[in-house]
């Protein structure tokens, strides 16, 4: 089952400059909790203003919103898949390993950004947002929360199951902090990626 914000995500997709009102009729939630989502999606750079309604009446006009150019990017999915198959090929487990490692700090676009835990999952998330990952972060009982809604290279998963671990490193690398991506068999669904943060945490069961 999408969640709400899936689906407001699918609905701004197919539907770019709908406003937040259309968004409440077609998702049937408040105009409230949709305006929440959409703050919370703009900050995070998934989506952008995109005008106003100019619908003649008093009042202040509506925004429109659709997705950003970031959200919308396309992966070269066969080039990759063959350069990935080649790659993997000809080089040791041990190799692969440390490939993906430096292949999640280019991704990151840099080093990691200093400052407490909250600062730094906070600039995690736009970063990975900025990749297409859909992510965000949410406190929790035992630790803070990754969570992706949305996998840019998901259509390489099935040849290239190795890039889950590339998720991995790149969480690591952008937080500087060991990450636990939690079972696929008991907590992922629905296409959504769940990583435990914290360095001597063990995974939820």
């Amino acid at each position: 089952m999408k969640t709400t914000r899936q689906k407001l995500l699918e609905n701004v997709k197919n539907r770019p400059g709908i406003t937040a009102a259309e968004l409440s009729r077609a998702l049937k939630v408040t105009p409230s909790d949709v305006r929440h989502h959409l703050s919370i999606m703009i900050d995070e750079g998934l989506v952008v203003t995109a005008g106003q309604e100019n619908h003649g009446k008093r009042g202040r006009p509506a925004r429109r919103f659709s997705l950003s150019v970031t959200a919308q990017r396309d992966n070269f999915d066969l080039l990759s898949s063959s350069l990935l198959k080649i790659y993997f090929g000809q080089h040791s487990p041990e190799e692969r390993t440390t490939y993906l490692r430096q292949v999640a700090s280019n991704l990151s676009g840099g080093p990691e950004v200093p400052g407490p835990l909250a600062q730094r999952l906070v600039a995690g998330v736009q970063t990975l947002n900025k990749l297409g990952y859909q992510a965000r972060w949410e406190a929790h009982a035992v630790a803070p929360r990754i969570i992706f809604e949305h996998c840019p290279f998901a259509a390489l998963r099935t040849e290239h199951p190795e890039l889950c671990q590339l998720d991995t490193y790149l969480v690591e690398h952008l937080l500087d902090e060991q990450v636990y991506q939690q079972e696929a068999s008991a907590h992922r669904f629905d296409g959504i990626c769940l990583f435990l943060v914290g360095e001597s945490r063990s995974p939820i069961e």
